[in-house]
């Protein structure tokens, strides 16, 4: 009897294990017929349906698209605002020159497009120079987002043409000015019978090479050309004195002139046109029909031969 009882609990723990068996595979069946889950779609996304690699490529695209209209958009605004126009000229550089005409030349207009302008500087500033003597050059750049900043170089003034009780300044490129010399150009030394030429500038480059002490001494420089001679010239001493040379050689023999001077008994002459070297001095006194137009007469009895 206890073994049959036995028997049958044992059988009944075997049914209930099957039983049990069978419910988790009907579950992990169920489990399986089961739609997965899936994230929400938002119908109006860009990216609906595109693999990781395609959203990349067109995030790229539409970066590229906005980042085009932003600047679309900003330069419209700047064209449109006061900032596109010019709103100021400044000059800097000026001291003879007049800095209205300088303006005047170069056609730039405030409250007009600024960059218009600007792309054509290259010709506003040949312009300045060409209607402006005394400019040498001029450069224009951009400051301050709007305003233009405009440089210029002048032509030295090296001396004033002494001319119908007038003086007009002389530049060192050879110009002569037709506008009255300024108080302060009348100081320098002053030319006489100059006209523009090989003459004038012929002069004007030995005079570069005169001691600062040498021309301060000049009071004058007188044209004395002739048709087959266009350097011959005399300058006229602060001392009393007188050089006759050309203008082509003057500047190597007046290193010679404060030693000259000091072995000359009384004010006169001196002749620096005789050849590279030679130099002559005489007495103003001594100056007759034998001496022509200045030349001194080496045959004179009162004339000093200082060559060097």
């Amino acid at each position: 009897m206890s073994n049959k009882k036995e028997d049958d609990k044992g059988e009944n723990q075997t049914n209930h294990n099957l039983i049990k068996s069978s419910k988790t595979e009907i579950s992990k069946k169920q489990e399986n017929r089961l739609p997965a889950k899936t994230k929400p779609i938002n119908k109006l996304s860009p990216f609906q349906g595109l693999t990781p690699k395609e959203e990349k490529r067109l995030t790229r695209r539409l970066t590229t698209i906005l980042v085009t209209l932003t600047i679309g958009i900003l330069i419209t605004l700047y064209i449109i605002s006061p900032l596109s126009k010019l709103q100021g000229i400044t000059i800097q550089g000026v001291d003879k020159a007049d800095t209205q005409s300088i303006v005047k030349s170069s056609q730039l207009t405030v409250g007009d497009n600024l960059w218009s302008q600007y792309f054509n500087k290259s010709e506003d500033m040949k312009r300045i120079v060409k209607d402006n003597p005394r400019v040498k050059t001029a450069s224009l750049k951009i400051t301050q987002f709007n305003h233009f900043y405009i440089k210029v170089t002048e032509y030295d003034v090296v001396a004033v043409l002494s001319k119908d009780n007038q003086m007009y300044p002389v530049l060192s490129n050879g110009k002569i000015l037709s506008e009255v010399a300024q108080e302060s150009e009348k100081n320098l030394p002053q030319l006489i019978n100059f006209k523009e030429g090989e003459g004038l500038d012929s002069l004007l480059k030995s005079y570069e090479k005169f001691t600062p002490k040498m021309k301060s001494e000049i009071m004058s420089i007188e044209s004395q050309a002739t048709k087959t001679n266009p350097f011959r010239i005399k300058l006229n001493m602060k001392d009393g004195n007188q050089v006759i040379g050309l203008s082509t050689t003057i500047a190597d023999k007046l290193v010679f002139y404060d030693k000259i001077v000091a072995e000359m008994k009384t004010k006169g002459v001196i002749d620096m046109e005789a050849g590279k070297t030679g130099v002559f001095s005489y007495p103003f006194e001594t100056q007759d029909s034998s001496v022509s137009d200045g030349l001194s007469d080496e045959n004179s009895s009162e004339s000093t031969n200082n060559g060097f």
